[in-house]
């Protein structure tokens, strides 16, 4: 059965992704993890934390698109320095990115609820603690509230303080 990307679909994300302690939901559009491309769209609500990481195998390149609401992409360096700030929107100027394998990067919603669609070369690698920036705090860190507040205004050549 073809898979439709609608408004029906876009509810049920994000009635999980308010249910969920992480603020998060997600949806497979592929059938297998073994799948030679990954795709998913991710509903994402405000105060959700998607730590920043890379994916530093040579064919992990990921394509972000938005499909309703607004993302904010950062993309740093490895020490953590901000080298890019992007609003995604699907009424935006930008509405995706494709990231190249290894770049640092997070994404969290800047309206209410967001979803974005995450495409990827497959088959899906784990990510293993070493895919995670040192330099931000893990996920459920009490100190997260406050990098999230800083992410909200962080600007190229920021760093994070903490």
């Amino acid at each position: 059965m073809n898979q439709k990307l609608d408004d029906k679909l876009y509810e049920k994300l994000l009635m999980e992704a308010n249910e969920s302690l992480r603020l998060r939901s997600h949806y497979n559009l592929h059938a297998s993890y073994t799948d030679p491309v990954q795709r998913l769209c991710i509903a994402l609500k405000k105060g959700t934390y998607v730590k920043p990481h890379h994916h530093p195998l040579a064919n992990k390149w990921e394509l972000m698109l938005a499909l309703k609401g607004e993302s904010t992409l950062i993309i740093f360096d490895k020490k953590g320095f901000v080298l890019e700030r992007h609003k995604l929107s699907p009424n935006n100027a930008i509405n995706g990115i494709e990231l190249k394998p290894n770049t640092w990067h997070t994404v969290f919603p800047q309206s209410e609820m967001s979803i974005i669609l995450e495409v990827k070369e497959g088959p899906y690698t784990p990510s293993v603690k070493t895919d995670f920036a040192d330099w931000a705090p893990d996920e459920g860190d009490s100190s997260v509230s406050i990098f999230l507040q800083w992410l909200e205004g962080a600007a190229k050549g920021d760093r994070y303080p903490g």
